[in-house]
């Protein structure tokens, strides 16, 4: 089940990846990471009724609240300046470093230790992640000379590293509580700090909020429903495994950016694909 759901949770990621890069045109970096985690509360707390609210909430909560709360917040940030700055065939690979991070991060913080078939998993779909930013065959190391020549690119690879302690944050706060819960309050918290920053940053947003609304309401629906499978995913699976299923929302957001941006080089993205199915299969069975 938990492996449905982290494909459901990629294709959501893959989906507001584009819709946020075409309203990127229209609208700053504050205003779409505003846009991404608010316009996503209004389908995800009504799901407060599936689940009760906890008599008590335990410390690990609220320390898994504030810390993962504002370490999102930063992420979120920084990963829409980077597809702002850079194509999204030369940022959203860098996301594959975020379960290579996590192999390192899952068992020191909640003792989540992959089987040996498990890293092998991982190892093949950040390979399949690093081919899709590879320029031209003469060039197997244009990921890396992307992360010196591009912003965008190394504010992702920031971003990969913070998310690789945040879905540790995600995994105490589910299991202090329940996946649906804690979807609500840690998405919550999100947006409120985000609204006091854009607050902050005076930016005159109404006009061109309600002229973007269709596409906006969109990204506040795919995101609010990946939300909710991602957490319902690392309830029962274990983290690296859910957040390496996730990335390979990498595929599909590299064709969103082919076919709709005209970005380049489909060819390489396919056999990228194939290797990171290969590492899907491998999680499956380990």
């Amino acid at each position: 089940m938990w492996i449905i759901l982290s494909f459901l949770t990629a294709v959501c990621e893959a989906a507001k990846d584009g819709l946020c890069k075409k309203s990127l045109r229209d609208l700053d970096v504050f205003t779409i990471s505003w846009v991404w985690k608010v316009f996503s509360l209004p389908f995800i707390v009504p799901l407060i009724i599936l689940a009760p609210v906890p008599e008590h909430l335990p410390k690990e909560f609220w320390v898994a609240l504030v810390v993962g709360g504002g370490l999102n917040i930063l992420a979120t940030l920084l990963y829409i300046r980077a597809i702002n700055l850079s194509d999204l065939s030369i940022t959203l690979p860098l996301l594959s470093f975020t379960p290579v991070f996590l192999l390192f991060t899952s068992p020191l913080m909640v003792g989540d230790v992959p089987s040996a078939q498990g890293y092998a998993g991982v190892f093949f779909i950040f390979c399949g992640s690093y081919l899709l930013g590879i320029k031209d065959r003469s060039s197997l190391f244009s990921p890396l000379l992307a992360i010196v020549k591009e912003p965008g690119a190394r504010l992702m690879l920031g971003v990969a590293l913070i998310w690789s302690v945040a879905a540790n944050m995600d995994k105490i706060g589910v299991t202090a509580t329940s996946p649906f819960f804690w979807a609500v309050c840690v998405q919550g918290f999100i947006s409120l700090g985000l609204t006091l920053i854009l607050l902050m940053n005076r930016s005159s947003l109404k006009g061109r909020i309600r002229s973007n609304m269709p596409v906006l309401l969109l990204i506040g629906l795919v995101t609010g429903a990946g939300f909710v499978f991602q957490m319902w995913a690392i309830k029962i699976g274990l983290v690296p495994y859910v957040i390496a299923i996730k990335r390979t929302s990498i595929i599909l957001g590299v064709l969103i950016g082919g076919l709709y941006f005209l970005e380049q080089d489909l060819k390489t993205r396919i056999w990228a694909a194939t290797v990171m199915l290969a590492g899907v299969f491998l999680i499956a069975l380990s």
